[in-house]
């Protein structure tokens, strides 16, 4: 694919004179956009066939409800061995292979598609795929920013289409429950909340490496896309890309996301009112650009929730390498895919107020210590969601709106630490309240050819 390819290239049969530079026009008939009936099989191409598409291909290829027409990936090799591992769960019927996914949205077969690849890459073919009629399964984080999440959302709604994002605890009867306990009040006032990701991989990370041809098997322009023209390195390619801020948002987009995911759930909120962010490359010498030590700090009515990652130490908080803590004025709750604890808290009459005021009556706190070990973290029923959605047309569990919202928690801390301040939000604008600058970081400027598609 040349740079221009998805701007000027026929896409689902027609091409629109229009004003952006890849804008395209609305898909004729929208013919594969049909409800799935209950009897049928779901026709499916997966896009982006490295680590986390042959995790969901693990459920997936468990399915007799479905099957998998195209395999799509730049990486040759990943594309071959993936679609020799679905022939073998579908009675030898193999899927087509490619590198360019409009393929698969041009063949009316198709219904819709699983997308898994890297961040910066979910916007636009999730754009196309709604546009031509197909409903999408996304991983997470929903986009590289803020705009192209918004642009997702838009595309989904005005397709009327479903647009499913991996964001899967909330299928988890473990977060559920957890949720559940949160938000029926016997924890008190929640007024404190903390995530975190702690582990020590200093002082060399993924290393430092020279920069060199892409191998053959590899189209490594199309690979980039929207991002900027970079030499081939293997460290920031593949699995790797996470920690460059031309693909992805480092540790606190890939997995902040799924911790404050939760905890928007568990407050009932769209976003927070205002972000500050501090941290640094500390520890870590490596080809990384995104922090390796970060602290954000959001701000709610009424709570305060503070994000923490570092990559240079891997002491446990209470026990756990990651995880959500919501703390209330009658107990706490600790979290993470293994289960959940609730413990009850003591009230205390401290020296000083002692001394003061003299001894008073102790508030009791009713609340009784509780535990919940998880059966698993939700892939499989996520994705059960996903095709009872496909049939109901019902929107999913984490419909893209709701993981938009979530995932612009992550880029509001990245862009804070950009900045260096404290940033106000306006959660229904989408947009930093009188700050240019800030405002300036929530979209990219994408590279020639690889625009977002007009909606």
């Amino acid at each position: 694919m040349s740079n221009d390819s998805i701007s000027r290239r026929d896409f689902v049969g027609a091409v629109a004179a229009t004003t952006g530079a890849a804008a395209l026009a609305t898909a004729p008939g929208l013919a594969s956009g049909r409800p799935v009936a209950a009897a049928d099989k779901v026709r499916l191409a997966i896009i982006g066939a490295g680590g986390r598409g042959n995790q969901l291909l693990d459920h997936y290829l468990k399915r007799k409800d479905c099957e998998f027409l195209y395999v799509i990936d730049v990486d040759d090799k990943h594309a071959a061995e993936t679609a020799d591992r679905i022939a073998r769960s579908q009675d030898g019927k193999k899927p087509e292979t490619g590198r360019d996914y409009r393929k698969a949205l041009d063949d009316k077969n198709v219904d819709a598609v699983v997308i898994a690849t890297p961040d910066h890459w979910h916007a636009i073919p999730t754009i196309h795929a709604c546009q031509a009629g197909k409903d999408v399964y996304c991983e997470k984080p929903v986009a590289h920013n803020v705009a192209e999440g918004q642009a997702m959302l838009k595309a989904a709604r005005k397709y009327n289409r479903v647009v499913a994002i991996g964001t899967q605890q909330r299928s988890s009867e473990n977060f559920q429950q957890a949720v559940d306990a949160v938000r029926s009040g016997k924890l008190g006032k929640i007024f404190w909340v903390q995530t975190w990701n702690f582990e020590n991989i200093s002082p060399l990370g993924m290393g430092r490496y020279p920069d060199t041809a892409a191998p053959e098997h590899l189209d490594y322009d199309r690979w980039l896309g929207p991002a900027p023209k970079r030499p081939y390195n293997p460290n920031r390619c593949h699995l790797l890309f996470r920690w460059f801020s031309d693909y992805a948002g480092g540790m606190m987009s890939d997995w902040g996301v799924h911790l404050n995911d939760i905890v928007l759930w568990a407050l009932d909120q769209k976003g927070p009112q205002a972000v500050s962010a501090a941290g640094g490359i500390f520890t870590t010498d490596d080809d990384r650009d995104t922090p390796d030590t970060l602290q954000v700090v959001y701000d709610f009515p009424g709570t305060t929730l503070t994000y923490s990652m570092r990559k240079g130490n891997g002491l446990p908080y209470n026990g756990h390498k990651y995880g959500i803590l919501f703390c209330g004025t009658e107990g706490s709750l600790m979290l993470d895919r293994s289960g959940f604890e609730i413990t009850p808290d003591t009230v205390e009459l401290p020296y000083g107020i002692k001394l003061v005021h003299g001894d008073r009556p102790i508030r009791k706190i009713a609340l009784e210590k509780a535990s919940h070990k998880a059966v698993d973290e939700g892939t499989g029923t996520h994705i059960d969601n996903f095709f009872q959605c496909l049939k109901s047309r019902a929107r999913p569990t984490t419909d893209i709106e709701i993981a938009h919202r979530s995932t612009n928690t992550t880029h509001l801390g990245n862009i804070a630490y950009k900045l260096g301040r404290k940033l106000q939000w306006d959660v229904e604008t989408e947009t930093f309240k009188n700050d240019r600058d800030a405002n300036a970081l929530l979209a990219r400027e994408w590279r020639k050819g690889y625009e977002l598609p007009e909606i």
